[in-house]
């Protein structure tokens, strides 16, 4: 199979991307960081989120390689970041809206990189699911981003006939993290601190350190 991954210099990127090929597919990636860690793979460098007609062969009016199926990872990921930047929430919306109409023109299938975030605050109710995704109950500008890009989604499967699947990431974590040094997301904040022997806090407060 020959896939486009959107995102492909980033964490889940790179790793996708490699399993891929050592599984005997063929990757195409686009993004607009440079890859850092691997040469593996044939990408380019471009940015998504602009204002771009509708073209068949690729976004932006660039010609990318033909493919099978398109893996839509690119995005603003930082929670906080997005908070008090939030254009950049709008143009998470704006990536996805030019990789779906990149997908309508050539008719290709899309699996999207959505996030948990957009359940809202979890303790509301017992148990969750895909039915309980709600944007009455979104908490940032990046939640909000991911449940319109889902809801854009879901528009073109009604309209355009468009096949996906939506992946709801949780605390991602693991090797090819350009953000690892910063420890800015809990996972790999805990597992730092632990292999320091220093205490971990889970939601503040001096009961709460462990």
């Amino acid at each position: 199979m020959r896939v486009l991954v959107t995102g492909s210099s980033g964490q889940i990127g790179t790793n996708l991307a490699l399993r891929l090929l050592a599984d005997g597919h063929d990757v195409f990636g686009v993004d607009k960081r440079q890859n850092s860690w691997t040469n593996d793979f044939q990408y380019l460098l471009q940015d998504l989120s602009g204002h771009y007609p509708a073209y068949p062969g690729g976004i932006g009016g660039v010609d990318y390689p033909e493919v099978d199926l398109v893996v839509h990872l690119a995005a603003h990921a930082k929670v906080h970041q997005l908070v008090a930047q939030p254009h950049r929430a709008l143009e998470n919306t704006v990536m996805t809206f030019n990789v779906l109409e990149y997908c309508r023109q050539a008719r290709l299938p899309l699996v999207f990189s959505s996030t948990r975030e957009v359940y809202g605050d979890v303790h509301r109710f017992e148990g969750y699911g895909e039915a309980t995704a709600d944007f009455a109950y979104t908490e940032s500008p990046y939640s909000a981003s991911k449940i319109a890009s889902e809801a854009f989604i879901y528009a073109y499967a009604r309209c355009y006939g468009l096949k996906y699947i939506a992946f709801r990431f949780s605390n991602v974590y693991g090797r090819f993290d350009n953000d690892l040094h910063r420890m800015s997301r809990v996972l790999p904040l805990f597992i730092h601190l632990i292999s320091r022997d220093e205490p971990i806090t889970v939601y503040g407060g001096a009961d709460k350190v462990l």
